[in-house]
């Protein structure tokens, strides 16, 4: 028999149609007042020892440790949501990467959940039909045999089991909290590890309730002042919002840089987040990765799959540390 899914946290509120919740901030934004660049950042935290500043170089050693992260044993199902406050900086692609790299250095069952209810591009990344969706497994219910759940799941060329939003966009768009809360229901117990590719935005009440079940949190952004920007409202929004110890366990992911420098000093990016943020990952420009294709890890430069597997061991390393 199932077990019913627990979030991390208490169940979320509905949103008013107006604006934030009663006592609440109101969800992220872009205006640099609200995002406090210019305020005392706060006491550095205690870091975790997979995190720090991010080498051009790694060692083997670091690589070493980073592909012994993946491996580690999870106590129980552990969840990572990729989330991104606006369009077009690689969120998806980040998720298929990350479960990819994932299911390559797993014995045990990683899945990719899709909750973007705007049926995005994840068909086309991962390179496998839309099999059954969230609304026909929240209908179905928990089976009880991880093959039989299998049955209705496509499987990525690395290993990762697919589960999208919808079979098309009408379906994608009448994913609900309900909905999100029975599809989980059906697969968290069978997965060791899962990847949740979220929708935009934070305060409705479907990503209120993803974001409360996940242990770690990956932002996808560009290497822009208007992307760090985002991110940083994301991680001041989570901490104004019940969420400090998620927002402790979130990597900021700057997706796409260049080889001969990002639109802003990544350095100086990595310092800002420091007390707000666990870890801080680089994601170079790849050729195959804006093609828009299936995402194949072996087609990946060398620079890029390292950083591919960096980012998936802080991000897991990150969802162990969580209770």
């Amino acid at each position: 028999m199932s077990t019913p899914h627990q979030p991390d946290a208490p169940p979320a509120p509905a949103v008013p149609a107006g604006g934030a919740l009663p006592g609440r901030a109101a969800a992220p934004h872009l205006d640099p007042a609200v995002a406090g660049l210019t305020e005392q950042p706060p006491t550095a935290r205690r870091r975790w020892p997979w995190q720090g500043p991010q080498a051009e170089q790694p060692s083997s050693a670091d690589v070493a440790a980073w592909t012994a992260t993946l491996q580690t044993p999870v106590p129980s199902p552990r969840r990572i949501g990729v989330v991104a406050l606006k369009g077009g900086v690689g969120k998806t692609t980040l998720s298929v990467l990350l479960a990819g790299t994932l299911a390559r250095a797993r014995q045990d069952p990683v899945l990719l959940f899709d909750a973007d209810t705007t049926f995005g591009s994840l068909a086309l990344r991962t390179g496998v039909p839309l099999s059954a969706s969230a609304h026909e497994l929240a209908a179905a219910g928990d089976p009880g045999r991880f093959d039989v759940l299998a049955g209705a799941l496509a499987r990525s060329a690395d290993g990762a089991w697919v589960l999208p939003s919808g079979r098309d966009p009408e379906q994608s768009a009448a994913l609900t909290e309900q909905v999100y809360i029975g599809a989980m229901n059906a697969v968290f117990q069978h997965f060791a590890v899962m990847v949740t590719d979220c929708g935009a935005g934070l305060a409705t009440p479907l990503m209120r309730r993803v974001v409360s079940g996940c242990h770690s949190l990956v932002l996808a952004t560009s290497p822009s002042v208007d992307g760090i920007l985002a991110s940083h409202n994301v991680l001041r929004w989570l901490r104004s919002s019940g969420f400090a110890g998620l927002a402790d366990r979130s990597v900021v992911a700057l997706t796409n840089v260049p080889a001969d420098g990002a639109g802003v000093d990544v350095t100086e990016t990595v310092a800002r987040f420091g007390p707000l943020a666990g870890d801080v990952v680089a994601v170079p420009a790849d050729r195959h990765l804006a093609q828009g294709g299936r995402l194949d890890l072996d087609a990946l430069s060398g620079p890029t799959r390292t950083a591919a597997v960096r980012l998936a061991a802080s991000a897991l390393g990150a969802a162990l540390a969580a209770p």
